[in-house]
């Protein structure tokens, strides 16, 4: 019989990504201001919006809450999504990404990690901002199926604003230059989408822009899985899961060179 050498197994990667994300879950917890930008935030923006839009949009025949409610989920989504660059820029100046990058772990999963802390947010800023629309008066007018849906595709922008938000992070690696990176992707896309007007209020020549971009694809699924009357639900969500599949794809593939950088 051979002796034991007393070493232990290494640790799964599965066993590594759920270690670190209950770490960064318990950072959250211990950072009141991260849950209000993924929550409160949001509810601001509801409340101003429909106070500022609902009226005039009443009048052109748009149900305001129910068009609206996506665009705050989407927006919520993004808030996570600049929140994660920010922890991961904070983890690679402070020292604690060379910490990892020393140990026996596989290079991707501090950024799954922080990942999976963020989508646990994630969830709750979305089943918040849910209950909170339908006090407001938002409908998921499609049952179960469309309000599944609705979730997993919100989840799934969530997931991939976030992968590429977290290489962002690692990759520039200061807090403040990240926050500015990060809006500087951000707005132009928010304001350039139907997030808040449909497309139709945009200039003839920048309406295939504001149609086609990936705020207002995954904005068109979302309604359409939860209002009643849009055509073709199947085909809006089929084209936004495309977008979430190749930005986390592509992200994930720069993900552990992004780590890999040093600070």
């Amino acid at each position: 019989m051979k002796a034991s050498t007393g070493s232990s197994p290494r640790p799964s990667f599965v066993e590594d990504v759920t270690s670190l994300t209950g770490r960064h879950v318990r950072l959250m917890s211990r950072r009141p201001s991260s849950m209000i930008s993924a929550i409160v935030l949001p509810l601001v923006f509801a409340a101003l919006f429909l106070a500022v839009l609902g009226r005039p949009m009443e009048r052109t025949g748009v149900d305001y809450v129910q068009y609206l409610l996506p665009a705050i989920v989407i927006q919520a989504m993004f808030f996570t999504a600049i929140s994660a660059s920010i922890w991961a820029a904070e983890d690679a100046a402070g020292g604690m990404i060379d910490r990892l990058r020393s140990l026996p772990i596989s290079r991707t999963s501090p950024v799954f990690g922080l990942l999976g802390g963020e989508l646990t947010r994630a969830v709750v800023s979305v089943a918040v901002l849910i209950a909170a629309g339908l006090v407001m008066g938002f409908e998921l007018q499609r049952g179960i199926a469309g309000a599944v849906a609705f979730v997993l595709v919100a989840l799934g922008w969530a997931a991939a604003g976030c992968m590429a938000y977290l290489v962002l992070g690692f990759a520039i690696a200061k807090v403040e230059t990240v926050q500015i990176t990060g809006g500087l992707i951000y707005y132009p896309l928010l304001l350039v989408s139907n997030l808040f007007v449909p497309a139709q209020a945009f200039p003839d020549w920048l309406r295939p822009i504001v149609e086609n971009q990936p705020f207002s694809r995954i904005a068109d699924a979302l309604r359409a899985v939860s209002t009643d009357g849009y055509d073709e639900p199947l085909r809006a969500v089929i084209i936004a899961a495309v977008w979430i599949v190749v930005v986390v794809a592509v992200f994930a593939a720069l993900a552990p060179r992004a780590f890999g950088r040093k600070a």
